[in-house]
Order: C-alpha cells, then sequence, then structure tokens
C-alpha cells in the first residue's frame, strides 16, 4: 500500500512538471477569427467622495487583440448605485496589455469615454468617464482567460438633487473590484 501512495505521489509530481514546463513554452497563436475578443465582467465599486453612490457594475465589451494586446475595442457598463435609483452607463473604449507576447501574470487595463448618469425624477447628466487599473490572469484556457481588475474610476458626475436631500458631488471616485471572463 505505501508503494501504491508513492507512485502517485511521483506521477503527481512528474505530471505538475511536466504541464509547468508546458505553460513555460506556451506562446499564443492568434491568427484568423482568433483576433477578436469579447468578454463580460461583474463588480462592485466604493464611493470614495462620501456620497453614498457605491455601486453594483456589469460590464460588457468587444474589440481586437494580438499577441501584444490583450484588447482594443469598445465596451459598455450598467452601475447600479446600492442606496438609491442612480444608475450610471459608462461607454468607453478600452485598452489592456500585459506588454509581452506570451501571457503575463499582471496586465495593465485602461478605459476612457462618457458616462450617462441617470438620476432619479427624469434628470441625467453625461459626463466624462476614466477608470485605469490593474489586473491578475486567474486561469487560461486556449478559448478564454478569466482575471481579477482593481481600478480607479472617475465620473465626472455634478451636484443633483435626490428627492429629500441634495448630492454635492463634483466628480465621483470610486474604486473598483471585477472579475471578469474574456473569449
Amino acid at each position: 500500500m505505501r508503494i501504491f501512495h508513492s507512485l502517485i505521489l511521483l506521477a503527481a509530481i512528474m505530471v505538475s512538471s511536466a504541464s509547468a514546463h508546458a505553460a513555460g513554452d506556451a506562446k499564443e497563436d492568434i491568427t484568423g477569427w482568433n483576433h477578436f475578443v469579447w468578454g463580460a465582467e461583474v463588480g462592485g465599486s466604493i464611493d470614495l467622495t462620501s456620497n453614498n453612490l457605491s455601486s453594483i457594475n456589469l460590464d460588457a465589451y468587444f474589440g481586437y487583440k494580438n499577441s501584444w494586446i490583450n484588447a482594443v475595442g469598445i465596451g459598455a457598463s450598467v452601475n447600479m448605485m446600492v442606496s438609491n435609483s442612480v444608475r450610471s452607463f459608462p461607454v468607453y473604449a478600452m485598452f489592456r496589455t500585459d506588454f509581452s507576447s506570451r501571457p503575463r501574470l499582471l496586465f495593465m487595463d485602461l478605459r476612457g469615454g462618457i458616462a450617462i448618469n441617470d438620476i432619479t425624477y427624469g434628470n441625467s447628466q453625461t459626463s466624462l468617464f476614466l477608470s485605469p487599473g490593474v489586473g491578475i490572469n486567474l486561469a487560461r484556457g486556449r478559448s478564454f482567460s478569466s482575471y481579477i481588475t482593481l481600478s480607479y474610476i472617475y465620473n465626472g458626475l455634478k451636484p443633483f438633487d435626490l428627492g429629500d436631500r441634495r448630492c454635492d458631488v463634483d466628480g465621483l471616485s470610486m474604486a473598483c473590484l471585477r472579475l471578469g471572463v474574456s473569449f
């Protein structure tokens, strides 16, 4: 029985070392339709401006990828504030890269565009949207990758009335954590 456990342990070590060696030699082969990328993300943002506008976020994007660029394209988001009925709909251009032709653990994520802010009682504002961040690749397969990003979000929201109170926000700053998958 002891020999059986030793053989299983030896086989597990050999398989893990072979897969680690194969992962080290992996190079993405991007040809034809493989240049097309699309993805979805779910996350949450914490209001850093003390205006009680923390949100739950859903994002989707599509674009182009190659060996150096993980994604360059356009995306849209729905940011639902959890403590009131304010909604924000960012539409943005995005750029994501890990600065290498080989898959890396860390990457940079940049987004910029406009945010259409739907404030209660039929009021809306359009403002600047910026979101620089860093990400960590979690799992990578032949046709997908999953990741987590930590980002700063700036929404150029201006002061507004929210029913019984006034939100004196002059630019909304948020810290955002997103969990995503791209294909």
